[in-house]
């Protein structure tokens, strides 16, 4: 009866931490939570069938979901889950996953249909290896195998990387030891240990998944947090430089404006040049300028007699001579090293699973790059369609030099180094406009 209670108890436990672990895995779209959410399910599962066999007295199908569920398939799925969280290369992870599904289904068809010995289950709980033959016990124990050289291949990768000055596996340290853990406490409690100890250890190892789940996504939730205050921190530095570029350009009109022109000559109704008076200097700044001092009179310039009746009509053919009449033209603005705009184009492949950290980057570059850059005329990033571990960034820039500056950003430096553990292979491709039309953008 205590075993029954405490069974139904765990049971209840195991079930809440396997929903709030599948409200997690459709929130972030891990593949270790979805794994880790089936472990604790099953785990679950496995205590609901201890449960009805302590009340109700085990029978064949109470034992092979409790062999089946907390024997086999949860500690498969605690194991597949530590090399999906702990494991970088695309290629070990499909390993592990295709291994995990073809062994359990194999093994899962056998213990389901193979006859169990005769006079073993009673009221206690049985252990698998004394009422399963001798096909289904092999199975049972190359499970355990896999499941450890698993477990271990999971936490000597997590040490090797942060070894190597990995960010991303000092933060993986304790769910993965705690998975481990999990995951033996899981085969020894199933195949070794008596009934209310059984009891204990399948509902620790459930608490242990999702401790080490719920880790993951307290980690997740932090660098979201340290990303959102250097986004701040990025807004902040961008307000004061704009406010003391804004401020040194006004005091720069009010200093260099515009002197008072040269007089020039212009003709009189008589067909006579007199000098243009000057003209006031102009303002372009928004704050308004100092007072000026009022400019000398201007001499008069005296009138030419009218000409008698008869005589010639003289004219002016050129004008009084200036300070900047004959001076030469402004020389013309010199073209750019490279004309025209240049562009780039970079196909990322992305690891599975790492979607979503790498658009919070990319979508953080684009915005700090946007804001603080003229000579951007196109940022973008694409998913592509059918590919969801694919994007594609477009940029387009006024002409090279706008280019080669966007490069030299510590922003571009600090997405490169971040996004590297996100990106599985990536693919350049400079790109120079030879045609069409290009709307103005800014």
């Amino acid at each position: 009866m205590v075993e029954g209670i405490l069974a139904l108890a765990a049971t209840l436990a195991a079930l809440v931490g396997a929903g709030s672990l599948v409200q997690s895995a459709l929130k972030e779209k891990r593949i270790h939570l979805w794994a880790w959410a089936g472990a604790t399910g099953l785990e679950g599962l496995a205590l609901v069938a201890i449960a009805i066999g302590c009340f109700a007295g085990f029978g064949g199908f109470t034992f092979r979901t409790m062999a089946v569920t907390g024997a086999l398939l949860a500690p498969v799925c605690i194991a597949v889950g530590a090399i999906e969280l702990c494991v970088k290369p695309l290629q070990a992870r499909f390993a592990a996953r295709l291994i995990a599904v073809s062994y359990s289904l194999v093994a899962v068809v056998i213990l389901v249909f193979d006859p169990l010995k005769s006079g073993v289950l009673g009221d206690s709980v049985p252990d698998p290896g004394d009422v399963y033959g001798l096909l289904p016990g092999w199975l049972l124990t190359g499970a355990v195998v896999l499941v450890i050289v698993a477990l271990a291949a999971a936490a000597v990768t997590t040490v090797v990387r942060s070894q190597k000055r990995d960010k991303e596996a000092y933060d993986l340290m304790v769910p993965s030891a705690v998975a481990v853990g999990a995951g033996l406490v899981n085969l020894v409690a199933v195949g070794y240990l008596p009934g209310l100890l059984k009891i204990v250890g399948l509902a620790s190892a459930a608490g242990l998944v999702w401790f080490a789940a719920y880790r993951t996504t307290v980690t997740e939730d932090a660098d979201d947090d340290e990303e959102a205050g250097d986004r701040r921190s990025g807004d902040r530095r961008e307000s004061r430089r704009e406010r003391r570029d804004l401020e040194e350009k006004e005091a720069e009109d009010e200093m260099a404006y515009e002197p008072p022109r040269s007089h020039r000559a212009r003709p009189d109704t008589h067909g006579m040049m007199r000098p243009e008076p000057p003209q006031p200097p102009r303002h372009t700044g928004s704050r308004p300028l100092p007072p000026q001092p009022p400019l000398p009179p201007q001499p008069a310039v005296p009138q030419p007699a009218m000409p008698q009746h008869g005589a010639p009509t003289l004219h002016s053919t050129g004008p009084v001579v200036g300070d900047d009449w004959f001076a030469p033209p402004p020389p013309p603005p010199q073209p750019s090293r490279i004309m025209g705009p240049y562009g780039q184009m970079v196909v990322y492949t992305l690891l599975d699973g790492r979607e979503q950290p790498f658009d919070r980057q990319v979508n953080q570059l684009i915005g700090q790059a946007v804001q603080a850059e003229p000579g951007i005329l196109i940022f973008t990033c694409h998913e592509v369609e059918g590919a969801p571990t694919q994007r594609i960034s477009y940029q387009l820039f006024r002409d090279r030099e706008a280019f080669e500056e966007h490069q030299s950003q510590p922003y571009v430096h600090r997405f490169q180094a971040e996004s590297r553990t996100h990106v599985l292979a990536t693919n350049v491709i400079d790109l120079k406009l030879t045609g069409g039309s290009l709307p103005v953008l800014r």
